[in-house]
C-alpha cells in the first residue's frame, strides 16, 4: 500500500476485507439503525445492505423493539459486552460481542460482531 489515507479509499478497502470475514458484523448508530453490515450478514439474514440501512438492527432477530439482553447501552470503552443472538432466518446460535465507537462522551457507532459458537 502507498499509505493513502483518504477517507473513500479506506472505507472501501475495510468494506471489502470485512466482506470476506465469514463472522457477522453489523454496524449501527447509538438509536440501532444500521448503517452497514457484510456480506456474511446479509447472506445470514436473507437481505441486503441496501434493504437494511435505515432500519433497526433489532428487526434483523424479528423485533419491534430493542433486545432485552441488548448491551449498546451499558457497553464501556473498556468492555466489550457480550450475549448471545440466534438468527431467525437459520435457527445459528451466535456469541455477539458489541463494540461501541465514541466521540468525545457519546457513542457515535456501535460495531456487533456475531460469531458463531453455539450449537
Amino acid at each position: 500500500m502507498d499509505g493513502q489515507t483518504d477517507e473513500g479509499y479506506t472505507e472501501s478497502m475495510l468494506n471489502i476485507i470485512l466482506d470476506e470475514i465469514d463472522d457477522i458484523i453489523i454496524i449501527h448508530d447509538s438509536e440501532h439503525t444500521v448503517v452497514w453490515m457484510n456480506r456474511a450478514a446479509t447472506e445470514r439474514f436473507g437481505t441486503s445492505v441496501e434493504d437494511m440501512i435505515g432500519r433497526r438492527c433489532y428487526s434483523l432477530f424479528g423485533r419491534s423493539k430493542k433486545c432485552d439482553s441488548c448491551t449498546v447501552t451499558s457497553a464501556t470503552r473498556d468492555d466489550k459486552s457480550k450475549n448471545i443472538r440466534i438468527v431467525p432466518n437459520t435457527g445459528e446460535c451466535y456469541e455477539c460481542t458489541t463494540i461501541p465507537l465514541y466521540r468525545g462522551d457519546e457513542i457515535k457507532l456501535v460495531v456487533q460482531h456475531l460469531k458463531r459458537t453455539c450449537d
